[in-house]
């Protein structure tokens, strides 16, 4: 299974939170990971796409706005989409979530979003709170599981 990675990071954490899909994703196959400044505007070939980022302001960051107003709409349309984002442990309603966001965004230029958008928790410090790179790799292989599992079409009569 081919992936492709993008994320946002100010603090690092994000980028721990990709990096570690990303392990999770090499036993399936190769990792293509990008900061969004070094993201090509064309997606490259791929049977998933991470995309995450940090929430600030109840939604994404500049960077991954700035990203996603450049992404080629062909380049992901149909494409399986997983989503994910960093946050602080307040109810959604006060916090904001930047996959909510993002997971709109790409939806609406007909990505395919798979699973359940991840939110992994920060600190007011701000550092990753114990426990979150491992339920980001339970969270990357329960998306994966879903992309592998093979659905039965109907035959058209």
């Amino acid at each position: 299974m081919k992936t492709f990675i993008v994320y946002a990071s100010r603090k690092g954490n994000t980028r721990r939170v990709a990096e570690e899909i990303g392990r999770v994703m090499a036993d399936r196959g190769p990792v293509d990971l990008f900061e969004v400044a070094d993201a090509p505007s064309r997606l490259l070939a791929s049977d998933v796409v991470f995309i995450g980022g940090p929430t600030e302001g109840h939604s994404a960051n500049p960077p991954m706005v700035e990203f996603l107003d450049r992404l080629a709409p062909d380049s992901i349309a149909s494409r399986k989409v997983a989503v994910f984002d960093t946050r602080l442990a307040w109810p959604r309603i006060l916090s904001g979530s930047a996959a909510d966001a993002i997971a709109q965004r790409l939806g609406a230029m007909g990505a395919v979003i798979v699973g359940t958008p991840g939110s992994f928790i920060v600190t007011m410090k701000p550092e990753l709170k114990t426990g979150e790179l491992e339920r980001a790799a339970r969270w990357a292989r329960d998306i994966s599981a879903k992309i592998e599992q093979k659905v039965p079409v109907a035959a058209k009569s």
